[in-house]
């Protein structure tokens, strides 16, 4: 079991950030979100890496279109997390982004896999759609919205998963490597238009705050623990171990945000989790 210690850690940071997040984009537009979360993710993962420079320069130069991928992928999927917390709860985007992974991963490994594991993916997707808005706290509308986003922003996640899991087997780069050069495209265009609008933006001191924590519960530690995972376990187990993400993230809901959840609604999550840990089991030894 002490293989999976780093997506399990992963899992209950992961959670706990989702939550922050959802309260920051109440007060702080999504992209300056973005942009100062992932920033100082980037300044921090750049400055770990200082003294290997010239091994990351010579990876980037020699698997340009690779690295564009990561870096595209990573936006992508970066940037819609905040907007879709607009729209729909933490629980609702856990739900349906870590089912996602799994079913997006089924589809890109689709002559790899049996009838049964893809059924099960698909299923599985369909029933934490339909949870979803039961616990999205949003109305039809702002769900139907949430989830659109949360399903292109997952099959983004699937894509970086799966190019990433390529550039450690071509290069042999390290997690915090590939996590120095996976923020550049984020950085800059989310920097650019902060750069333009955070003088009509009211960023005040607690939100500055609130978004470092983010910044190391939802980019630093986590990122680098599922980094590790993808290099050891591989993409298609990183993302299928996940089913304790949507308790932990109805756990962190009631103790942070004093949330009341239903009897129906705790046991919808709960058949959820059990739905994530089949596809676990799906998976060949």
């Amino acid at each position: 079991m002490l293989k999976y210690k780093e997506i399990v850690a992963f899992c209950v940071f992961f959670s706990l950030s989702f939550v922050f997040m959802s309260k920051v984009v109440k007060n702080v537009d999504p992209i300056v979100s973005t942009f100062i979360t992932y920033g100082l993710a980037a300044i921090f993962f750049f400055t770990i890496n200082i003294k290997s420079r010239k091994t990351i320069l010579n990876i980037l130069l020699k698997n340009k279109k690779l690295i564009f991928k990561i870096n595209l992928s990573t936006f992508v999927n970066t940037l819609l997390a905040f907007y879709v917390l607009l729209h729909i709860s933490p629980i609702a985007y856990i739900m349906v982004f870590f089912s996602g992974l799994s079913f997006f991963n089924a589809l890109y490994n689709y002559n790899m896999i049996g009838r049964i594991e893809k059924s099960i993916n698909i299923l599985t997707l369909m029933l934490a759609i339909s949870i979803s808005f039961l616990v999205s706290g949003s109305g039809i509308y702002e769900t139907i919205m949430g989830l659109s986003l949360t399903l292109i922003s997952t099959l983004f996640g699937a894509f970086y998963m799966r190019e990433s899991a390529h550039l450690h087997q071509e290069t042999g780069i390290s997690a915090s490597q590939i996590l120095s050069i996976r923020f550049f495209m984020v950085t800059i265009l989310c920097g650019i238009y902060s750069i333009f609008s955070i003088e009509q933006s009211e960023i005040h001191f607690h939100d500055l705050v609130l978004l470092s924590v983010i910044s190391i519960t939802v980019c630093i530690v986590p990122m680098f623990l599922m980094q590790k995972s993808i290099k050891t376990l591989g993409a298609k187990t990183t993302a299928q171990f996940t089913p304790l993400t949507p308790i932990l993230c109805l756990i962190f809901m009631i103790l942070i945000e004093n949330k009341h959840f239903s009897v129906l609604e705790v046991s919808l999550t709960l058949l959820m989790a059990l739905a994530m840990l089949f596809q676990t089991r799906l998976k060949k030894a």
